[in-house]
């Protein structure tokens, strides 16, 4: 899993009693320290202390979702760019600009290519001469990203069933550059940026996230007719994963952004544990824990409190390879399990409007 910033107050609840235990015993140690120090120490020893230098480089935290073609960069501490124009891999001018004390935006002098990939070579420095070189990776950015939904997926696939997640769109526009994860941008186990795709409102898009290699397994661009392959659609856009990933069968989360490093659009996590308060993941997997907490964060799930209970999840206790967990029919979005349901055996819909029958187990 791809490791990212864990939300502050998770890493507090995930370990919370050790951490109080551990900040108990740490306090008494530097109280006891900090006392033996003052005792010890002339004025003129604590000035000499006070005024050591920063030796230590800026720190890259994170590049902030973005909008816009602009880029955000997070350091740990106030920076300035030691040139304030740079030039990209492309060859295309960009201009690094102070946004606050602790952050720069890289802004392109002319529109990039949406869905490409971008590297800058930038050098900042903190108030202390401290310098730092890295290389930022962006994405050209997509002024017409459709408003998509995450609408019906089979994480219980089969041969004859392969894993499959579709895509509704509730407007028009283009994919290029938009990225699906398997977990979220920052907790993630793969991911996948979509190809230059025009869509019109209404289309669906089938992604296959288990395939076999075969020639007629083609990501199509510009004829719904001509990809082949398992759970292929003649009424929909056949998108295909460059290697075979599938997806868990009991737990997991699936995330829709504008860009890899951009913002999110669509979320749903799905589980069939039980809550658990005095557990470290609070009933979660450990691989679904982080992902979840972040997907609380960015208000893409509504849970009811920060306990982010599983039970919250959509249910995933009864599907197989051909029942599905499917929005209701009209794809409405409330961020909940209110919106989805288990189909019928045989009832998978991929290509086209979900069913509103519901599987129910016989007693």
């Amino acid at each position: 899993m791809n490791q990212g910033i864990i939300p502050a107050r998770y890493g507090f609840m995930k370990h919370r009693k050790m951490e109080k235990r551990k900040t108990c015993r740490t306090y008494g140690l530097l109280t006891l320290l900090f006392s033996i120090g003052c005792s010890a120490c002339s004025l003129q020893c604590k000035e000499e202390f006070l005024l050591e230098p920063d030796l230590s480089p800026p720190r890259l935290l994170e590049i902030y979702p973005t909008d816009s073609p602009q880029v955000s960069i997070l350091f740990d501490e106030p920076v300035k760019a030691q040139n304030e124009t740079i030039t990209l891999d492309s060859g295309d001018p960009a201009l690094l600009t102070v946004k606050d004390e602790k952050t720069l935006t890289l802004v392109p002098q002319k529109s990039l290519i949406p869905g490409r990939q971008y590297k800058a070579s930038i050098s900042v420095e903190d108030l202390g001469g401290n310098s730092c070189r890295f290389v930022l990776l962006f994405w050209g950015w997509n002024p017409r990203v459709p408003d998509l939904l995450i609408n019906e997926f089979n994480p219980e696939g089969s041969d004859s069933n392969p894993d499959c997640i579709e895509l509704y769109a509730r407007s028009e526009g283009n994919t290029a550059g938009m990225c699906l994860y398997y977990g979220t941008r920052r907790f993630y186990e793969y991911r996948y940026v979509f190809p230059d795709l025009e869509l019109n409102e209404g289309d669906y898009v089938i992604i296959h996230c288990r395939r076999e290699f075969l020639t007629q397994e083609i990501s199509e661009n510009m004829d719904m007719t001509a990809s082949g392959g398992k759970l292929s659609s003649d009424e929909a856009w056949d998108l295909w994963f460059p290697e075979d990933s599938g997806l868990s069968g009991a737990n997991g989360i699936l995330t829709l952004y504008n860009a890899p490093d951009g913002v999110l659009l669509d979320g749903v996590v799905y589980s069939d544990r039980d809550p658990d308060p005095e557990n470290d993941y609070l009933g979660w997997t450990s691989r679904t824990f982080d992902a979840a907490a972040d997907l609380y964060e960015s208000g893409a799930w509504e849970f009811s409190n920060e306990s982010i209970s599983p039970k919250e999840a959509i249910p995933s206790h009864y599907t197989t390879a051909t029942r599905s967990l499917c929005r209701n029919s009209t794809s409405f979005d409330s961020n909940s399990n209110a919106d989805w349901h288990t189909v019928p055996t045989s009832s998978k819909s991929f290509g086209g409007v979900n069913t509103d029958e519901e599987f129910v187990p016989s007693s």
